[in-house]
């Protein structure tokens, strides 16, 4: 949950909250402007996958300045090479859980297999590498499965809520798959891809207006109920 006490984790969050909500519309507008709207799901979309790489990275590491979530200063030892290696095998189990769970879920089984797999990409890029670049694998896994709580951790409660609603956003997305609309943006996996992008982008944004809120209510304390209703759709524990 938010807490106005710690405010260098609030502006953080803010900072890094306002820069999603820069680069990824950014991103879908220079895509749709040069018509590649509809390709955005397809292989040769690759690079739209690495500039959220690059984005989401850099978000980490500012994120992670002077970061004690542990207890300890960020060392770069013998021991760093391990947690790569550890790290890009998480998110590769990470990736193929999704594409597994997305077939299970209806994808087609047989075709658009490239397609698949570049939305499985994009769903780990947006929900668990982030948690990996700011806490490391163990306590992302620990995280994951309930083993540790993240509620006073305002950061951590940001990226779990980004997480929770680009899994739902690309969920959503699929509804219009099926309908008889013959529409080209209906095609496979085009609505879950953007419905993934809206969904994070969506959190980041209820990010930015829970953190504006808070600090309006400490002066306006009439504003309080709003704050009420945004921590009651908080997810943390």
């Amino acid at each position: 949950m938010f807490s106005l006490n710690n405010q260098l984790e609030l502006r953080r969050v803010t900072i890094s909250s306002l820069n999603t909500c820069i680069y990824l519309p950014s991103i879908v507008t220079i895509v749709s402007y040069k018509g590649l709207l509809y390709s955005i799901g397809n292989g040769s979309s690759f690079y739209v996958l690495v500039l959220i790489f690059i984005a989401e990275l850099l978000k980490s590491f500012y994120l992670s300045s002077s970061n004690d979530i542990q207890g300890k200063k960020i060392k770069l030892n013998k021991n760093r090479a391990g947690d790569i290696v550890k790290s890009f095998l998480f998110l590769l189990g990470t990736l193929t859980s999704f594409f597994v769970g997305i077939i299970l879920f209806g994808a087609p089984v047989l075709d658009y297999h490239e397609e698949t797999l570049m939305l499985s990409t994009l769903l780990t890029l947006l929900t668990v590498f982030p948690l990996i670049a700011y806490t490391g694998v163990e306590s992302s896994m620990q995280l994951l499965f309930g083993v540790r709580s993240y509620a006073k951790d305002t950061v951590i409660d940001m990226l779990v809520t980004n997480a929770l609603l680009t899994v739902c956003g690309a969920w959503l997305g699929a509804i219009v798959i099926p309908l008889d609309w013959n529409t080209p943006w209906q095609q496979w996996p085009i609505p879950c891809y953007l419905g993934a992008i809206g969904g994070y982008l969506l959190a980041n944004v209820l990010t930015v207006l829970k953190v504006t809120l808070m600090s309006a209510a400490y002066k306006y304390p009439s504003l309080n109920f709003l704050v009420n209703i945004l921590n009651k759709l908080c997810i943390s524990k």
